[in-house]
């Protein structure tokens, strides 16, 4: 999340405030439908693989890893690429970019020519798509936002980003229910053609960057953040817990269904309990 930007004075300012700032509201309503829609594709995406495709383990597994391989080959390049480019343009671009590969999957079920491949690419495309997405967005809020309510902007972001992570993989569980795993991904689509509504409808945001990135940004990042006690403790824990959390994830969904046996439902619903430590750590940011 950002942690930077203008210092322009907020005195008597009351916290809520934010809510009544255009730009931040319709950020932060496109975010969330995005956030929800992406937590839906967590659990619609394997069901895909698992009831419509019927493919093995492993098949499930290479989901995931597409979907987070972009993190870990371009997710540091692109924080520089993301300095030399206008943010919102980028922003739009990827969710216009997710909305078609999203889009494509319940388009090719539906006429009998869904393969493996193709759910493949959708989630390279797509996760490729969401580094840039979220490099932006770290660069657009501190643009929306005065630098004293960043603490706040965030709180609000996180906050919704955690509930949609309770309610969305219930809701993906539910839609697979009732209109097949595909029908999810059509949510999700639609979702992210929400967000770029909601982009597009901002008012120009400032560009809090200060003059030219240096040429050697991207090295001067990394020396930045192994040389800080704080960073370097932060990037190290991040690593080594998302590493076993996306292990988790993977096979989560295939033990909750072929396993235990579970309908897609209750499986979403299960899923959705992980979130709940997300809310708690947000209603506790600001106080903090």
């Amino acid at each position: 999340m950002a942690l930077a930007g203008g210092q322009t004075a907020s005195a008597g300012r009351r916290p809520g405030g934010l809510w009544r700032q255009r730009n931040f509201a319709l950020f932060w309503t496109g975010e969330t439908i995005s956030e929800v829609g992406n937590s839906v594709t967590v659990v619609v995406v394997p069901l895909v693989a698992i009831d419509t495709l019927h493919t093995s383990t492993f098949i499930v597994t290479l989901l995931t890893a597409m979907i987070w391989i972009p993190w870990v080959v371009i997710g540091v390049p692109a924080g520089a690429w993301i300095d030399r480019l206008p943010t919102r343009p980028v922003m739009l671009a990827c969710d216009a970019v997710s909305l078609a590969v999203y889009a494509s999957v319940p388009v090719a079920a539906w006429c009998g020519v869904l393969t493996v491949a193709q759910l493949v690419a959708v989630a390279l495309i797509a996760g490729t798509a969401a580094v840039f997405f979220s490099s932006a967005y770290q660069v657009l809020l501190p643009g929306i936002v005065d630098g004293a309510d960043l603490t706040e902007g965030n709180a609000k972001l996180m906050g919704s980003q955690a509930i949609a992570q309770i309610g969305g993989p219930g809701l993906g569980g539910l839609l697979a229910q009732a209109a097949g795993p595909v029908g999810g991904l059509l949510a999700d689509a639609i979702s992210f053609g929400v967000s770029f509504c909601c982009l597009t409808a901002l008012r120009a945001p400032r560009d809090r960057r200060s003059g030219a990135p240096a040429a050697g940004g991207m090295l001067d990042g990394l020396r930045f953040a192994w040389r800080d006690p704080y960073l370097r403790a932060m990037t190290a824990f991040s690593s080594f817990g998302n590493l076993a959390l996306t292990g988790v994830d993977a096979l989560l969904v295939v033990f909750l269904v072929r396993t235990v046996g579970l309908s897609s439902a209750a499986a979403g619903l299960v899923m959705a309990s992980l979130g709940v430590g997300g809310v708690l750590g947000a209603l506790a940011a600001r106080p903090l």
